[in-house]
């Protein structure tokens, strides 16, 4: 059975900070793919502040939760994937939730991924998201006609968007980018 914690974090942490309160969590600093200071860690788990206030560069995804902060003063870089997270609770008030392990528990990978690609600080390292070109037609270009519902070419009028300069593109097979409108 999926597990409900990339479901309730976010919805805990939003609702916490909507309150203007500070959320923690409550991490097994001991799990697999946890990048944590280890000198913080007590008991196998570590609490960290993840306000708006004392991280940078947060992103959170069913996956886990990345950010940069500081502690004694030097910046960390830190990765809790999902299952690590032991609770999420609001610092002012003592509310939240806790998780306990499930043996029928999973969580979704990076490759089990369904939106769209994300990046993360510190990208490329095992566990993370990463963004990753794909390939459009056998020149990198959009080959498909145009839709017969543009009602812009019927009044004369020009695209949006410049086009993209010519030859500056990734090259033939090579990764490009296109205006979608």
């Amino acid at each position: 059975m999926l597990s409900k914690r990339p479901y309730l974090v976010p919805a805990f942490y939003d609702w916490i900070v909507d309150q203007g309160h500070v959320p923690h969590l409550v991490v097994n600093a001991d799990a697999e793919g946890v990048m944590v200071p280890t000198n913080f860690v007590e008991d196998g788990h570590i609490q960290l502040n993840v306000g708006p206030n004392a991280v940078r560069d947060f992103h959170m995804d069913r996956v886990g939760i990345s950010f940069e902060a500081r502690f004694a003063g030097q910046p960390e870089q830190i990765y809790v994937p999902m299952h690590a997270i032991r609770a999420i609770v609001d610092r002012d008030s003592g509310q939240g939730a806790t998780f306990a392990d499930e043996p029928e528990e999973t969580f979704p990978q990076d490759d089990d991924m369904s939106s769209a690609p994300s990046v993360a600080p510190g990208e490329g390292r095992k566990g993370r998201p990463q963004l990753r070109a794909v390939p459009g037609g056998e020149d990198g270009n959009d080959k498909s006609e145009p839709r017969g519902d543009d009602k812009s070419k019927d009044r004369g009028e020009g695209p949006d968007d410049d086009p993209p300069p010519s030859g500056g593109g990734g090259g033939k097979g090579g990764p490009s980018l296109r205006v979608v409108k």
